[in-house]
């Protein structure tokens, strides 16, 4: 099952880079905030992958790493609908980004998003659900988990 978890955080840190690497030229201050988000999910990221590649990865090892992790991407996606939001509204000029650039960073956000739920699950799934509940918000759970 690690391996399961180091492979989905490996492809979210991948995905999380190349939105830093797209977003690196723009100014906006909702891009500032987005940029730091990204940052902290990558050091969340790099953290439980260093935990689930030293092999043998108990609850406590990941718990805090997790927690962050899934609250710092709760705060990327409002931050990135407002600037798509900002950017429709000034327009796509030479110094904002492109309407296709903007489409591919929410395609790539949303990719996270589900694999992130896809995480979630299986912490879920590995540690039960009278722990996660602690530290997986609940956005991220199956919805008949929730109700």
């Amino acid at each position: 099952m690690s391996y399961q978890f180091e492979e989905l955080f490996s492809e979210i840190l991948d995905d999380n880079r190349k939105v830093l690497e797209d977003i690196e030229p723009f100014e906006h201050p909702l891009v500032v905030l987005l940029r730091k988000c990204l940052e902290e999910q990558e050091s969340m990221l790099e953290r439980l992958i260093e935990e689930f590649e030293e092999g043998e990865t108990g609850l406590k090892d990941i718990k805090t790493n997790c927690s962050a992790l899934f609250h710092a991407n709760q705060k990327v996606n409002p931050y990135f609908a407002e600037w798509r939001r900002a950017t429709g509204w000034i327009g796509y000029k030479d110094d904002n980004p492109s309407k296709e650039l903007m489409e591919s960073l929410k395609e790539k956000l949303g990719v996270m998003q589900d694999d992130l739920i896809e995480i979630a699950s299986k912490l879920d799934e590995e540690y039960g659900e009278s722990t996660t509940k602690y530290f997986i918000p609940t956005f991220y759970l199956p919805e008949e988990r929730v109700n």
